[in-house]
Parts: C-alpha cells; sequence; structure tokens
C-alpha cells in the first residue's frame, strides 16, 4: 500500500510543479525579488600558477557566473582584482572590465615584497558580503639560494600547559646538504604575546629537538612556533594546538531543528578561535549525565551524531579529546516539529523522510532551489511518516536546498543536498612524456563536443613546483565550497572518494547554505532596503556565542557626553537601525544589547565598510589555511636549475628594509586613523588612543603619545586629523616601554611615532618599472606573449598562458611552444566550465631534460 501511495505522489509531484500553487507561486516571486536587489554574480578565477618571485606577474583569468554556475552578463562589467598580505592589507590591485561574464588580466608583483603567503582577492560591483568575493591563495618565494628548507620530523598532538613537549626538525641547505651546526632562534607566541624564546643548534646531521615547555595558564587559542636563523636563510613558523585553548562549536540539526521523539542527525562544526577546523570526538548526555550519543568529527571541523531526542529534556555536547578536553556546549531547545531528513540518493532519485508533527493530515510544501533558481517544487498531504522519491533530473550539479513550508508560507525545515552529475563535456590533453630544453614541442587539446558547443578553455603550462593543489582550488571552490557557509578545507582526500555524493551529503548536516535564509527572504521589503543604502546612522546586528542572530533584542545606546539613551530593537533578523548616530562617533557611546529572555550573554556586531570586511577575511581565510605548508622548492629542482636562484642575504639589522605592507594602503586611505587601526587596532577614548593591553598610572599620560618627525604632540589624536595619508613616509607604533621611554617615562599605552615626506625619509623599496596601461579608471591587461617576447626571462617557469582558447570545429587543437632552459617537471593544465556550470578540467606531466 505504501510503494503504491509513493507512486501516486511522484505523478503528483510532476503536476503540482506546473499548476503553480499560491504558496509555491509566493515564495518563487520573494525569492525573484529578492535577488533582483541582491543579485548572485559568483566568481571563479584562475592562475597560470601558485608560487611566485618577486618581479614576475600573476598570469589570471575570471569567469562571472549565477549561482546555477552559467556565464551571465554581470550588471557592472568592472572587476576589481587585489594581492593582500597576511594582515589584510592590498598591496596592489586594479579594476579591470569583463566582457560577457569573462575577463583577463595581470598583477605585476612588486620587486622586494617579502617570502610567505599571500591572497588574492577578486570582486564585482554588485559584491556586497566580503565572503562573496573569491579568495586565491598566492606564495611569494624569492628564489634565495641561501635559504633553508625545515622539515619537521617530531610534532606533538597538542601542547599541555605547564608541561613540556618535544618538538623535532631537520634542516638542509637547497641543495640537499644537511644544514649543521647551525645555530637557530626559536620564539612561541600566544597572539602577540611572546611565551618562550629559545636559541637551538643544530647537530652534524642538521637536526633539532625544542624542548617547549609552556607556563601553567590557559591559552585560548593556538601557539605559533617560529623558527629563524640570524642572517635570515630560514624563517620557519607552524600553529600548535593547546590543549586549554577554547573551542567554537556550532549545531546544525538535520531538517534545521531537533526535534523529539523521532530520530535524527545532529551535524556539529568545530573550529578554534584562530577560525581553524580541528578534530575532536564527545559524546552527548541529558540533563541527567545519561549519554545518548557518542562520535567524532569526520573531517577536521565537521562531524555528525546519530540522535533521539526527548521532549522536555536539555542536552549538552562534552568533548572528551585530549583538545577541548571538558568543554561542554548547550544544545538547542528541543521542540515538536516536522522532521525532515535525506535517507539516500541513488542514481535517479533522492529519497528524503518527512514524519509530521501532528495527528492531523496537513498539506506541506516542497522546494528545491540553487541561488535564485527554483528546480524542483511539489506538495504533499502529509497523514504520517513517509519516504519520498524525487527525480534528480532537474537537480544541477553541486549543492541544492531543499525546503518544506506550511501553508502559511512558513519555513519548516531545510536540508542541503549534493548532486554528482555528470558533464556534458570532456577534455583531453596529448603531448611527449619528455622534451629537450629549448626545443619546441607540440600539444593537443580535445573535447567531448564540437567546438560551437564547446565553452573557452584555460590553457597554461608551468613547473610542476610551482604548481600546488591547495583546498582553494577551482574545482572544489565551484563543487560546493563557494555554496556553503562554512568551507570544508580537506577537500582533496573528499574528491579522492569513490562516493563523493554519499559522504557529502553526510558532511552537509553540519553546513548551510551561505547568504541564504528563507526568513530574510519572506520578510524582504525593497523599500527597507533601500533605505539602508540611502541613510545615514548605524547598522548592525546582535548575535549570540555561536554567532547566531538574536531577534527581538533591545540595544541601547548611551552618550557618554550628556547620558542620553537611544534603543533599538532587532528584527526577525537580528538586526537593527539607529538612525540618530552618526558612524564616525560610535565611539561616544556605551553600548548594551539583551536578548528576548534577558540574557545578556550577547553582543552587537556594527555592518563594517566592504574594505573592512574583506581585509578581516583575507586574515580570517589565511588562519583556516595555516597549516598548508611553507612552500619552498626541492632539492631536486634546485640542483637541475641553480641558475634561476640568487644570494638574497639580508643583515639582521636590515632586515626590515621590504617595504611593509600599510604603505601601500597610505595610497588610497582618507584618514591616517584609518590606517593604524590597521597597523594595530584600538579604541578612542575621547580623543585618545588607547591599545589593547595598554595601561595608565595616577601619573601616567591617558593615550598613546604621538611623535611626529621627532617632535612629540601630545596624546590627542586631533592632531591626526589635519595629516594626510598621503604625506607620511613611515610609521611606527609600539607598545614596548623601551621604545616608548626614548621620549618619556610617564607612559604605557604606547607609542605612535610618525616620519613625514618632509622629515627624514627610509629607505624605500623599488616597485616593478612594468608599464601599466590605463584606459580612464580600467587597467588594460598585458599581452602574455608580447611581454615573453620582450623579457624571456622575466618568468621562465611559465611556459605558456593562453585564457579563452576556442577550440577548432573539429573539436581538436594543436598549440606549439618552446620548452625553455628551465629543467624538471611541468604541468599542463586545461580548464573550463561546461553549460551546467561543472568545472572540467585536464593535467598533463611533462618533463624538461638537458
Amino acid at each position: 500500500m505504501k510503494t503504491k501511495f509513493l507512486s501516486i505522489l511522484l505523478t503528483l509531484a510532476a503536476l503540482t510543479a506546473s499548476s503553480q500553487s499560491v504558496v509555491l507561486s509566493d515564495l518563487a516571486q520573494k525569492l525573484t525579488d529578492y535577488y533582483q536587489f541582491y543579485p548572485i554574480e559568483k566568481i571563479q578565477l584562475m592562475t597560470d600558477k601558485e608560487v611566485y618571485k618577486p618581479e614576475e606577474v600573476i598570469w589570471f583569468s575570471m569567469l562571472i557566473t549565477n549561482a546555477m554556475g552559467q556565464l551571465v552578463e554581470p550588471i557592472s562589467d568592472e572587476v576589481q582584482v587585489g594581492l593582500y598580505s597576511s594582515d589584510g592589507i592590498r598591496i596592489i590591485g586594479h579594476n579591470f572590465r569583463s566582457k560577457m561574464g569573462m575577463m583577463k588580466g595581470d598583477i605585476a608583483i612588486p620587486k622586494g615584497l617579502q617570502e610567505g603567503k599571500y591572497v588574492l582577492v577578486a570582486n564585482v560591483a554588485s559584491t556586497s558580503k566580503a565572503n562573496d568575493a573569491f579568495y586565491k591563495l598566492i606564495y611569494i618565494n624569492p628564489k634565495n639560494e641561501e635559504a633553508f628548507r625545515l622539515k619537521e620530523t617530531r610534532v606533538p598532538a597538542s601542547l599541555s600547559p605547564g608541561e613540556s613537549s618535544s618538538y623535532a626538525f631537520a634542516v638542509e641547505e637547497m641543495n640537499g646538504t644537511p644544514a649543521k651546526n647551525e645555530k637557530l632562534e626559536a620564539e612561541l607566541y600566544h597572539q602577540e604575546e611572546l611565551v618562550l624564546k629559545e636559541k637551538v643548534k643544530t647537530n652534524a646531521d642538521g637536526e633539532a629537538v625544542l624542548d617547549l615547555a609552556i607556563p601553567g595558564k590557559t591559552f585560548e587559542s593556538p601557539l605559533k612556533l617560529v623558527v629563524s636563523s640570524r642572517k635570515n636563510e630560514l624563517n620557519f613558523s607552524t600553529l600548535l594546538p593547546v590543549k586549554s585553548e577554547q573551542l567554537r562549536v556550532c549545531f546544525f540539526p538535520e531538517g534545521g531543528k531537533l526535534i523529539a521523539g523521532t530520530p535524527q542527525k545532529l551535524g556539529f562544526s568545530v573550529h578554534n578561535q584562530l577560525g581553524q577546523p580541528v578534530s575532536v570526538s564527545g559524546e552527548i548526555t541529558d540533563e541527567n549525565g545519561t549519554r545518548i550519543s557518542q562520535g567524532s568529527t569526520s573531517v577536521p571541523g565537521f562531524g555528525v551524531f546519530p540522535c533521539l531526542f526527548e521532549q522536555g529534556k536539555q542536552y549538552r555536547l562534552h568533548l572528551t579529546s585530549e583538545l577541548g578536553k571538558d568543554q561542554s556546549f548547550a544544545l538547542p531547545k528541543v521542540e515538536n516539529g516536522l522532521g525532515l531528513a535525506l535517507a539516500r540518493t541513488d542514481a535517479d532519485f533522492i529519497y528524503l523522510n518527512l514524519v509530521p508533527s501532528a495527528q492531523d493530515p496537513e498539506t506541506i510544501y516542497l522546494l528545491a532551489n540553487k541561488g535564485e533558481t527554483i528546480v524542483w517544487a511539489s506538495e504533499v498531504k502529509l497523514e504520517s511518516d513517509i519516504r519520498l522519491k524525487i527525480p534528480k533530473t532537474d537537480f544541477p550539479n553541486g549543492v541544492s536546498l531543499i525546503s518544506a513550508f506550511n501553508e502559511q508560507g512558513e519555513v519548516l525545515a531545510s536540508r542541503l543536498v549534493y548532486l554528482e552529475k555528470q558533464g556534458d563535456a570532456a577534455l583531453g590533453l596529448n603531448a611527449p612524456e619528455k622534451v629537450k630544453a629549448g626545443e619546441v614541442f607540440k600539444f593537443i587539446i580535445e573535447t567531448s563536443q564540437p567546438a560551437v558547443a564547446t565553452p573557452a578553455v584555460d590553457l597554461s603550462i608551468s613547473a610542476s613546483e610551482e604548481n600546488r593543489n591547495w583546498p582553494t582550488h577551482w574545482a572544489p571552490w565551484l563543487l560546493f565550497n563557494s555554496d556553503l557557509s562554512k568551507q570544508i578545507t580537506e577537500t582533496q582526500s573528499l574528491l579522492g572518494t569513490k562516493s563523493l555524493e554519499t559522504t557529502l551529503n553526510y558532511l552537509l548536516v553540519a553546513n548551510r547554505m551561505k547568504n541564504f535564509d528563507w526568513n530574510s527572504i519572506i520578510h524582504f521589503d525593497r523599500e527597507r532596503e533601500q533605505n539602508k543604502l540611502q541613510q545615514n546612522g548605524v547598522f548592525g546586528q546582535v548575535v549570540n556565542r555561536n554567532n547566531e542572530p538574536v531577534p527581538n533584542a533591545k540595544v541601547s545606546f548611551i552618550n557618554a557626553q550628556n547620558m542620553q539613551i537611544l534603543n533599538s530593537s532587532t528584527d526577525e533578523n537580528g538586526e537593527f537601525f539607529q538612525q540618530a548616530i552618526n558612524p564616525g562617533k560610535l565611539d561616544d557611546f556605551a553600548i548594551k544589547a539583551i536578548g528576548p529572555d534577558g540574557s545578556e550573554d550577547i553582543r552587537v556586531a556594527f555592518r563594517k565598510s566592504l574594505a573592512e570586511e574583506v581585509s578581516e577575511a583575507v586574515q580570517e581565510f589565511l588562519n583556516v589555511y595555516a597549516a598548508l605548508e611553507q612552500t619552498q622548492f626541492g632539492s631536486d629542482f634546485y640542483n637541475k636549475n641553480e641558475d634561476l636562484f640568487e644570494k638574497i642575504k639580508i643583515e639582521p639589522e636590515n632586515r626590515q628594509m621590504t617595504e611593509p605592507a600599510y604603505k601601500k594602503y597610505l595610497q588610497t586611505a582618507t584618514s591616517l586613523l584609518e590606517v593604524l587601526k590597521v597597523i594595530k587596532p584600538y579604541r578612542l577614548d575621547g580623543d585618545k588612543i588607547i591599545f589593547p593591553g595598554g595601561t595608565n598610572s595616577i601619573n601616567a599620560q591617558d593615550g598613546a603619545l604621538i611623535v611626529v618627525d621627532g617632535q612629540k604632540l601630545g596624546t590627542s589624536a586631533t592632531v591626526l586629523n589635519s595629516m594626510s595619508p598621503h604625506d607620511i613616509e613611515s610609521i611606527n607604533v609600539s607598545t614596548s616601554p623601551v621604545e616608548i621611554q626614548r621620549y618619556t617615562g610617564l607612559n604605557s599605552v604606547g607609542l605612535i611615532e610618525i616620519w613625514t615626506k618632509r622629515g627624514e625619509r627610509t629607505e624605500e623599496v623599488e616597485l616593478l618599472s612594468a608599464e601599466d596601461i590605463f584606459d580612464g579608471d580600467y587597467r588594460i591587461p598585458r599581452d602574455y606573449w608580447q611581454l615573453k617576447s620582450k623579457k624571456p626571462q622575466q618568468q621562465p617557469t611559465t611556459l605558456f598562458w593562453s585564457p579563452a582558447v576556442q577550440v577548432n570545429p573539429n573539436g581538436r587543437s594543436a598549440f606549439e611552444v618552446a620548452a625553455g632552459q628551465v629543467l624538471g617537471a611541468f604541468i599542463i593544465r586545461a580548464e573550463m566550465i561546461d553549460s551546467n556550470g561543472q568545472v572540467i578540467q585536464a593535467r598533463k606531466t611533462i618533463e624538461v631534460i638537458p
């Protein structure tokens, strides 16, 4: 009988999708209205490689797609691409023009840029949230032949406060010879605080052991270990977990709520204070301490517990792993409601379980969407538990959202689902296995479709040593991470599984669709949103300790000058607007938020500019991927190509000759106070600048001392208002008592030392002198082949770069390229997005021999 009902249900699903029920039609209209105001323009960016030397050029191409991954003509043709440092400063960047959703461009890397991780950020004019921009990890390596290579040989799983842990490593020179009897320094930091400093010397085999005895106190975040040499041949850093560090846990009940009386999967995400995903294990107990489930993360940062909850009981997660041990977290409240669970998928269907909350029959409206596009809709009269068979035919590749609504159009439950579909095109590469240096060779690209149906293909050939298969690569980004609120970093292990669809659908219990909330869409008011963009005032959001919005909270602003009190309330998204306050005067107010239940364990987050959000997002992005290896060239590559490397010995006293990243910000900032906040966060106490950790005594000055060109100007920040960032040569911000006492003994808050271009000048770093041609405000991209013919040795490890190649009508195109003099493995990469929004890739390795 049940099977017969299911077959009728499938027939009804097809009929109701075309009959346009009132509820579904209304939801479809709300979705359209919302995304007309906030359009989805996803960015996909590809570079010729991932590792660069200063003065080289980053060649990139970009596609702009809708949520389905299909090329779209953006609202504006303006595209901004910039290179950011690890502290979130935009070092260099330009505006480019796109055409028909495609764009190619380049950025010349400044000379003297320090070795390390950087981020290439791209956004379009419609980008309103920082996490809608595209972020790509870039590594700068100057190819220093004097550099050392560090390899960890013993790493503690975690550090224990009050105890010693052994950390061992080996150091070798670029040619692979052990760096014996080398004197090194090791420093251990908790955020900016120096916890431990040791000197260590390698043995005859280049090996060394550090005894990391950390103080017996609580550390809230991982400790950063920095190992360096006296002459800067080595500058290695890594993050080490601490057992005492406080973790952040968010819960994601399948369907959206904890439902009483029915088996349910409870997803959870767990990250440290830096936003890095971590691995833990734990158990869920009820209010009596009875264990109802136990488990661990499936991949770092994400896990799922199978549970059965009872109405009226309260539950907690207790971590039992060494990392996070004895920390516990309260689960959301158990409720009555519709149970929605993804049972499984097969080649043709999605199997969805629905469990009603009431005994009386009710009509449930089901809708599946990917961004602004509704891919499937149906309705069902729900009388008892049921399993639905939903055809996969109309669903796109990647992540979609299935949601259930009642007759009032209120969302009852939602579930992410990932579907893996066969692409409508395939790429093949044919090239010789080996070629001689300087030899011209031919490679062929083939497609499974005629050229009229084949999208443009991006082609590149670059040294294998400079290609990094990092989690930020194109394919995993477009497949799932671009749609998720919490990034999955273990992408390589996932992509290698036989059943990616099954694995991801299990993990997606512990995630949400990025920047998507049905309540925001249902209650969307175009006029209200337009007013937000046009009015001056303070916008903000009240969130709990898990960064979840708190509706109906009261926000009070108390003016410290006249004690005037202004009150606001948050809407259904936890957001508020206070028109009576100028954003520039926000520091004049004390701010307090109280939840609707009287809770004060909540905080107020104010809306920042997109530039500020991107700066913070860059730092968070690098924190998440801090565990990725620092990129150093292998000894085999070095021994074959010694002429690519040069001596870049920097004496200790000259280490700071490289231009600080904030100097680039001086060129674009409108206020010197903005630049200072980027260098070191602070708060204003009246007109005084107070740095975190700064203290005052009765006899001490009450703000950071400001010194300009050697002249003490007091502690009032108002003296900075008349100074243009463009006139500033250098800035030194310090809270070190030693530095402060160079000018005064009555200040323990901090020192702001500024040198103007009229005062004493410091040595400048020369920027790349390549010609940047502009059409108004827009950069005109360089021509790769033209630059290569003029300066063949500028970028010898990139042999070929040609974005948006059109394949011949027969689906087969041949190219000729000279191998160059760099020896070793090179990667031929071909990538495109097909008409269904899927990334199609082909790779071929060739060996350049003498």
